[in-house]
């Protein structure tokens, strides 16, 4: 679920999409338009989110296994993700065109009181995932341990139950077909921490605003 995080965030960088509603003091409800100056463009747009991402191992095999098995489910033009841009979303707070320092250092008072050892990400499925196209890597069974680190983050911004909707996955392309769901031989990784990522476009990129170690 993509929520709207109050980061006392100046006009100009206040988000565009809705506001989740909830009591908790955390969960902005305020909206705040983008500014804009007449004859200039608008300003770029990202969405700020924390995530998780696959090693290097993990990156690896990604090309080298799941996108050939892709483009042959498909047999169409797809679109990678590039390795640096691939993560899996655990919180979303809004589009931003800017982040402060300030703001990062608020985020980072709830976050670094969380302590959580590190865990095994496992998928072992393929599918199209949502209208936009989406060919992720999801699973069934083994995706148990994302779920519960997922909880222990929303504890630590104490996020209300209602904000928590999580479905474990990360997209590996975009395709204009929709591909069968597929078993894999299952991908894993050692995840070690977590990151706020801003994410950029022209040129689609991942800027990483703070990092926070899992305990090993």
């Amino acid at each position: 679920m993509q929520l709207a995080f109050d980061l006392d965030l100046p006009a100009e960088a206040a988000p565009t999409v809705k506001r989740a509603r909830a009591p908790n003091p955390i969960v902005g409800r305020r909206r705040a338009e983008q500014l804009s100056l007449p004859g200039l463009p608008p300003a770029p747009i990202a969405s700020l989110f924390l995530a998780i991402g696959p090693d290097a191992c993990a990156s690896a095999e990604i090309d080298q296994r799941i996108v050939p098995a892709i483009k042959g489910a498909i047999a169409s033009k797809i679109g990678i993700v590039p390795g640096e841009c691939r993560h899996i979303s655990m919180v979303g707070f809004g589009k931003f065109d800017h982040v402060a320092p300030a703001q990062v250092d608020k985020l980072d008072a709830l976050l670094r009181e969380l302590k959580a050892p590190a865990f095994s990400a496992i998928f072992d499925r393929l599918m199209t995932f949502g209208p936009s196209g989406a060919v992720v890597m999801t699973g069934v069974d083994c995706v148990g341990p994302l779920r519960d680190f997922h909880d222990r983050v929303c504890d630590a911004l104490q996020l209300p139950r209602h904000c928590r909707n999580f479905t474990p996955h990360m997209t590996v392309a975009r395709a204009p077909r929709i591909m069968p769901e597929l078993e894999i031989p299952p991908v894993s990784w050692q995840v070690r921490e977590f990151q706020l990522i801003h994410s950029l476009r022209k040129p689609y990129r991942h800027v990483i605003k703070a990092r926070w170690p899992l305990a090993a």
